[in-house]
């Protein structure tokens, strides 16, 4: 009875060592953090953190609040200042994989179920993980803002998890998508709230830049991110894009190459720009209105049970990379809650489905699997993953999966 205590904190204590490393490698890397850290200068030096190209090609796109606040690591020395940050995200993961086991009812699958499920969840996010450690990405905080700030609301802490969520919209606006959800929910006050908490965040910096320098960024922030520009339109300015924008330009125009695209043909059309912009728009309005088939109640009413909130917060929460433009690899991490939920589907109610359903959906989530971590596995042909954007197929094939898997309407798991 006294060896497996000390086993299980061995073991505890050799992944713990075995992060930090790691950590202490990433930290010596250079990653869109230190980008981060170079506009927080600037912005006490008065200079347009939005105008301004980092690194010779790329733009801070996150909020003045975010740069005032990360402004005390531009003190310390470049390799500390990310290694405390990678580490926070350590802090980050812990807390989503919390609101995993307080909302997906795990008590149902056996000990060795849930071993299975956990291994599975680990397999499908490494490489989301590691790209998010790697780049030193906003991603896992993101998440873990939204997914906190959710649970909170929850349990009835309204105002910390309105907070909670409101920071996330300010840092990005990819937690935003949490609003519309919670009003259907007939969380009223929360969602008055967030509103509330958004607009004091969003002018907050007034306070620390003056009001001059303020409305000069908040114009030039609003122009970088108007979704009505043209690079968000045909968004291929980096082969590394995998938004739904990027995806439908590629398909759909001959034309819509990035600078370094492949000489290899992958469009099925093309379409003037107007028609792209139509096209875009239409699918984004499926795809949010979509968020009906998983909804079932009437608006105001509480989800049926907590395995229906987990399986429509996936869902919400999958759509994230897909409808804003100028999406990076490494925002598709908020597929996967979609990716536990079949897993976990699978696992426990492998029984009450045929063979042919279960093994179907075995293969699609391998499918899906690969199209997430070939990189990983096969590095070496990234560039052509990233050029016909398997990414992308894989995340709207997830949805499909992820329809098919309807949790029962009246059994309290």
């Amino acid at each position: 009875m006294v060896i497996f205590p000390l086993s299980k904190r061995l073991w505890t204590g050799i992944i713990a060592v075995g992060v930090l490393i790691y950590l202490f490698i990433e930290s010596g890397t250079r990653g869109d953090f230190h980008i981060f850290l170079a506009a927080s200068t600037d912005l006490f030096d008065q200079k347009d953190i939005y105008h301004t190209l980092y690194f010779t090609c790329y733009h801070y796109y996150y909020s003045i609040l975010f740069a005032i606040l990360i402004y005390p690591l531009t003190f310390l020395n470049s390799q500390v200042a990310l290694f405390l940050w990678l580490l926070l995200n350590v802090f980050f993961i812990y807390r989503i994989v919390k609101f995993v086991t307080e909302l997906l009812p795990l008590n149902v699958l056996s000990k060795k179920q849930q071993m299975w499920f956990w291994l599975f969840s680990f397999l499908f996010s490494i490489r989301l993980l590691m790209e998010n450690f790697h780049v030193a990405q906003m991603t896992i905080c993101l998440l873990y803002l939204t997914l906190e700030g959710f649970l909170l609301i929850q349990k009835d802490k309204t105002y910390s998890g309105a907070f909670l969520i409101a920071l996330g919209i300010n840092i990005k606006l990819l937690p935003l998508v949490i609003l519309p959800y919670l009003l259907y929910r007939g969380k009223i006050k929360a969602s008055l709230l967030i509103i509330l908490f958004y607009a004091v965040l969003l002018f907050l910096p007034i306070l620390f830049i003056g009001k001059t320098q303020f409305d000069s960024l908040i114009s030039s922030w609003a122009e970088l991110i108007n979704p009505l520009n043209k690079q968000h339109l045909m968004d291929v300015s980096e082969r590394s894009f995998h938004s739904l924008s990027t995806f439908l330009s590629v398909l759909l125009i001959e034309k819509a190459r990035e600078i370094d695209a492949l000489p290899l043909k992958r469009n099925i059309a093309d379409i003037s720009l107007q028609s792209l912009y139509t096209v875009i728009l239409c699918c984004r309005l499926t795809l949010a209105a979509f968020t009906l088939y998983f909804l079932k109640t009437m608006p105001f009413q509480k989800s049926l049970n907590l395995l229906h909130q987990f399986w429509e917060l996936s869902y919400i929460l999958l759509v994230v990379p897909l409808l804003f433009p100028h999406q990076q690899h490494y925002a598709f991490l908020f597929m996967i809650p979609a990716f536990m939920y079949c897993a976990y589907y699978l696992l426990a109610f492998k029984d009450q489905k045929s063979k042919i359903f279960i093994y179907v959906t075995s293969g699609e989530l391998i499918l899906i699997y690969f199209a997430v971590n070939l990189k990983l596995l096969l590095g070496e042909f990234n560039p052509y993953y990233e050029h016909f954007k398997i990414l992308t197929y894989g995340a709207l094939l997830l949805i499909v999966v992820l329809a098919t898997l309807q949790p029962k309407r009246k059994v309290e798991i």
